[in-house]
């Protein structure tokens, strides 16, 4: 992977767009003062490719800025990749991912931010923890790896190989082994189930000989049973023939008792028909009388009811006549009596028409002054809102100034607590003078900010002093909207009533007015409903010339009524002279008929007395067919119970021999297993620290080795070189086993000595060629060729003569790197590289110059 450009806003230090361009070098130096924003370029390439950086997301958006932006373009494989990384503030991060294509940028991004992380990824062959191992020297990691205790390297050494896969597997492994003893396990319980089940086969054979035994003669018993039955049943069934004829005897005499009912009721009501039929013919003279004097009376009846008629329909006639002139003279009153209030309403507006255009004026005049205060509180909300709005720049600042003292004190008690020759903040030589100079630079510029800090906090106090007045005044127009409101409303009122008044008295004077004469003129002289009144003299007429009297029909009406009764007596008379001799010949037949079957049914009475009598006897000696059936069916669920006891026996007799097939094949899973088991602990071993990751590591160990000192060689001019050593002897001498450590051993000029034994200026030149050895490996171990090499590690621990060598090193190694950086803010050094990127920060941020 080859840098070509980067450009980054709101990230950070960098405040406004930045644009880095890494094309016009191969080895340069990054410099500027320290807290410039020099390794905040670095931060800003591992958060576009990986999305992390030394500082959590949250941090990494810069104060002033609502969102962080990163674009970094890349050469890898002959392709240009470009990725692009913002996260706005309080949202979700935004990543896409591209190729250049035929001069335009094409989209590699995935569905989501997860899988467009995983390409990039896979793209590079390198994840965020192998990159910034492989290919940068952050600041304190160059020592990561050689400041470990011995007995630790080699489990770091196996991390920053990768090896942790192998626990992975190791793990996976010691599962699967676990489940196929799970397996086992469980195989070995349905064996024991089994073989408990196999040894009760003796008593299973006795058990089943039992239980058939005990079958057979319940079967027997069964059978002597239904035959005992069978015989009851049969003595019951004659017994029922009897009953049933009983029953038909009973029903017959029933029925000739009920025919015998009805013939002597039919002879009684005949009898008393034959009664009253003699008692009319004796009153015949006197119900002929009275038959013609009714019809008499109902001739005169209709007579009168004809001119009934003439009268109704002529009456008829005059009623709407009459309710015409009724219904006309009703709406006149009721008209009138409406203009009357009309009028009446009128005259009392008009009494107070002088007082609603005083309450008018009134109204106007409060208006106006309420326009005006509003008009005052417009004015005095414009200057609160003034001071608000400079209150929250001022706030803004201080916490930007607040941040910048933080920042400042933290790194004066970092200097005061120093302890050693090397300054904690720029890695150089730290003598009394440098850090006496330094405190004083840093608080003379906290002091300055400090000064701004107060100054602002003064004026914000006098501005929230100020919007308090501000609020006060406010207050006190807060009913203005309310008044303006009813004052409007009270105006517009006062006009619709004067509007009105005017418009009802005009239409008064117009219409109402003389219609009211001319309605009580007709009132009083009884000229309306004209037509309405000549119709009704007619129909007068003509109901007088009738001559029809209402009381006489009415009396005609009561004596008709009186006599109708004697209709019905002569239609009886008439009735009976028809009827009687057929009467009296019906009843002598009914009294033949009611004797006849007096006689049958006493026959009838006699015999079913008999049968009775013989079927009580025969009842008495029944058989109980129903305790034989109880007893039966007793007898048959007992039966069937030890049917089914029979069969399960049986079945857990022939199960016996399923379970001893099942046993063997058991036992054959069982050994499979065992021989998986056994593999599985085989391959938990070689996964294990001591199997495959120690042999990786230890052919790893030649290898770094071998690039380390090729790169110490440089450093030293010669005079050093490193060797590991994987195994010590313990400090009990009696052990004859060595135990698993991981030193590093030194040789120079005065022998050979470990690495603890040495300090300063010649760790560092250890530490850095380990460290690129270590990085080499590493990035051939992930399939990437390592191009890009960062260095943003302090010189200070170096002499004049060590950090020449150190740049002479870096100067044979950049052959194997196509780009080569260097961060430092030593002056010195900045001359030794051919290329410069100068940070500077400014007071919108951190800025960047190629040179």
């Amino acid at each position: 992977m080859i840098p070509i450009s980067l450009k980054l806003s709101g990230f950070l230090s960098y405040r406004d767009p930045v644009e880095v361009d890494f094309t016009g070098f191969d080895l340069a130096c990054i410099s500027g003062s320290n807290g410039a924003g020099k390794s905040s370029l670095l931060d800003a390439v591992t958060w576009a490719l990986f999305g992390q950086a030394r500082k959590r997301d949250d941090s990494l958006i810069n104060l002033q800025s609502s969102a962080a932006e990163v674009a970094f373009v890349f050469s890898l494989e002959n392709n240009l990749y470009r990725v692009q990384r913002s996260s706005p503030r309080g949202k979700t991060t935004l990543l896409e991912f591209q190729i250049l294509d035929g001069g335009t940028w094409r989209t590699l991004s995935e569905r989501t931010g997860r899988e467009t992380q995983a390409r990039i990824e896979q793209t590079l062959r390198l994840d965020y923890e192998t990159f910034t191992n492989a290919a940068f020297f952050l600041q304190g990691k160059a020592d990561q790896f050689t400041q470990q205790r011995p007995g630790d390297r080699k489990r770091i050494l196996g991390s920053i190989l990768g090896l942790e896969a192998w626990e992975d597997y190791r793990k996976r492994t010691a599962e699967r082994r676990a489940a196929l003893e799970a397996q086992v396990r469980g195989i070995d319980g349905r064996m024991a189930e089994i073989e408990a089940e196999l040894a009760e086969e003796p008593a299973r054979l006795d058990n089943l000989s039992r239980l058939e035994s005990a079958l057979d003669l319940l079967s027997a018993t069964r059978k002597s049973a239904e035959s005992a039955l069978e015989g009851m049943r049969r003595a019951a069934a004659s017994l029922g023939e009897q009953r049933k004829l009983v029953a038909a005897l009973r029903s017959q005499l029933d029925r000739a008792q009920a025919n015998l009912s009805a013939l002597e009721s039919r002879l009684e009501e005949r009898q008393a028909e034959s009664l009253t039929y003699a008692d009319l013919l004796g009153r015949g003279k006197e119900i002929e009388a009275a038959y013609k004097s009714w019809q008499s009376a109902r001739d005169g009846l209709a007579r009168w009811d004809g001119l009934a008629g003439q009268f109704s329909q002529a009456e008829k006639r005059r009623s709407p006549l009459a309710e015409a002139i009724a219904v006309e003279k009703a709406r006149l009153e009721q008209e009138g009596a409406s203009l009357r209030g009309q009028y009446s309403g009128i005259s009392e507006q008009l009494s107070v028409r002088g007082e609603l255009h005083e309450q008018l004026e009134a109204a106007q005049q409060s208006l106006a002054e309420i326009e005006a205060r509003l008009a005052e509180r417009e004015a005095l909300e414009k200057e609160s809102q003034s001071a608000r709005e400079k209150q929250a720049e001022l706030k803004a600042e201080n916490l930007a100034l607040k941040a910048q003292m933080d920042e400042i004190k933290a790194r004066i008690e970092r200097l005061e607590v120093a302890k050693g020759a090397t300054c904690p903040l720029c890695g150089q030589g730290l003598s009394p003078e440098h850090r006496q100079t330094t405190i004083t630079q840093l608080n003379a510029e906290g002091k300055s900010l400090g000064d701004r800090h107060r100054a602002n906090k003064a004026e914000m106090e006098t501005l929230a002093s100020q919007i308090t007045n501000y609020q006060l005044l406010i207050t006190q127009f807060a009913t203005l909207d309310r008044d303006r409101l009813a004052a409007s409303g009270k105006i517009a009122q006062l006009n619709a009533q004067l509007e009105s008044l005017q418009k009802s008295v005009a239409e008064w004077e117009g219409k109402g007015g003389p219609r009211l004469k001319e309605i009580e003129d007709s009132l009083a002289d009884g000229s309306f409903a004209a037509e309405a009144r000549a119709q009704l003299a007619a129909v007068d007429a003509e109901l007088k010339s009738l001559g029809y009297d209402p009381e006489a029909h009415d009396a005609a009406r009561q004596a008709e009524a009186g006599q109708h009764a004697a209709e019905e007596e002569y239609r009886n008379l008439e009735k009976a002279r028809a009827a009687l001799a057929p009467l009296e010949r019906e009843i002598k037949e009914l009294k033949l008929q009611v004797e006849g079957q007096k006689s049958q049914v006493e026959e009838q009475q006699k015999e079913y007395d008999d049968l009775a009598a013989a079927l009580a006897a025969s009842e008495s000696q029944a058989p109980d067919v129903a305790t034989a059936e109880r007893e039966l069916f007793a007898v048959k669920e007992q039966e069937n119970r030890l049917n089914q006891e029979v069969g399960a026996a049986r079945q857990k007799v022939s199960v016996l021999d399923d379970l001893r097939a099942r046993r063997t094949g058991l036992e054959s899973g069982r050994e499979a297993l065992g021989i998986q088991i056994g593999r599985h602990k085989t391959l938990e071993r070689a996964f294990g620290k001591d199997g495959v990751p120690a042999l990786l590591i230890e052919q790893a160990l030649p290898e770094i080795e071998t690039k380390a000192n090729e790169i110490l060689d440089r450093l030293s001019n010669g005079s050093m070189s490193v060797r590991f050593a994987t195994q010590a002897e313990y400090k009990d001498k009696k052990r004859d086993d060595l135990k698993e450590t991981l030193d590093i051993q030194i040789s120079d000029g005065a022998g050979l000595r470990d690495y603890e034994m040495y300090s300063g200026g010649e760790a560092f030149r250890v530490n850095f060629a380990i460290r690129l050895a270590l990085s080499k490996v590493l990035a051939q171990r992930k399939g990437a060729r390592l191009q890009t090499l960062v260095i943003d590690e302090g010189f200070g621990s170096q002499d004049e003569q060590g950090r020449q060598r150190l740049i002479e090193a870096i100067n044979l190694v950049k052959g194997d790197f196509a780009k080569i950086l260097v961060i430092t803010h030593l002056n010195e050094l900045k001359d030794a590289f051919p290329n410069r990127i100068e940070v500077e920060k400014t007071g919108r941020g951190s800025v960047v110059r190629v040179i």
